[in-house]
């Protein structure tokens, strides 16, 4: 059996294969927002890589956010064509999970971070608990503040995080924000097919027409007089929105 895992859940897109033993093949870039246009590329010198058809694909993980709205859109879109036409199992992977992930065999507890627009966060805290590392908060949205707000102890923060977010960390927490290397920071599509391995090993699928991405908040636009308003429902959107889903 083969697993393909994509992830294009951020700026930050990747893609692997994955036998349950090896990676076989991953290739991750910085999408720049054009996801489209590189993604069934990718996939396709993976597969020659591996001198695998798409046929052989028999699992498919995808990361369902939350993160950019296109972004998460297309990962899913193609997870899903890919699953309807082969007939793959199908599994969904929120994208703070992949994040938190390679650092499970740590003794810290992990923030794992994605950039949400507008100077804020979505965050989660993972740590490993009774011999299973898990997700120990809800998903949280908000700005280095607030997050700063909610940490007591040594944290290592992971995720997409730019100078100025890590320099404020070290500002507000001091020793207590620890940063990974950039290449150990890194959303691998590796880590997304371990996660989605174990899942459909556990039969924890999804049929493809029911797989939903998790936006934590809805997409924003902006109304006529310059108030942020929902693309679901064209309401104002209040302060409270800021806060936890």
């Amino acid at each position: 059996m083969t697993l393909l895992a994509i992830d294009t859940s951020s700026a930050f897109a990747s893609v692997a294969l994955f036998d349950g033993r090896t990676v076989l093949a991953e290739e991750t870039w910085h999408a720049h927002r054009r996801h489209d246009d590189h993604l069934f590329p990718s996939i396709e010198r993976l597969l020659s890589l591996a001198a695998i058809a798409i046929a052989d694909v028999t699992r498919v993980a995808v990361a369902i956010g939350p993160g950019s709205f296109t972004g998460v859109r297309v990962g899913i879109a193609a997870a899903q064509g890919i699953a309807l036409a082969s007939g793959a199992a199908l599994v969904g992977i929120p994208s703070l999970d992949v994040i938190a992930w390679p650092f499970a065999s740590g003794d810290r507890r992990v923030c794992a971070l994605v950039p949400a627009g507008r100077g804020e966060h979505y965050a989660a805290m993972y740590r490993e608990r009774r011999g299973a590392f898990a997700r120990t908060s809800e998903i949280l949205i908000g700005t280095v503040e607030d997050l700063a707000k909610t940490v007591a102890m040594d944290t290592l923060f992971a995720g997409e995080i730019d100078d100025g977010t890590a320099r404020e960390l070290r500002e507000r927490l001091g020793a207590r924000a620890v940063m990974p290397s950039a290449s150990a920071a890194v959303r691998r599509a590796g880590h997304l097919a371990e996660l989605g391995w174990a899942r459909a090993e556990a039969h924890d699928t999804v049929p493809a027409e029911a797989l939903e991405p998790m936006y934590i908040r809805p997409p924003y636009i902006r109304g006529r007089s310059g108030e942020l308003v929902s693309q679901d429902d064209l309401a104002p959107v209040t302060h409270a929105a800021r806060r936890t889903s």
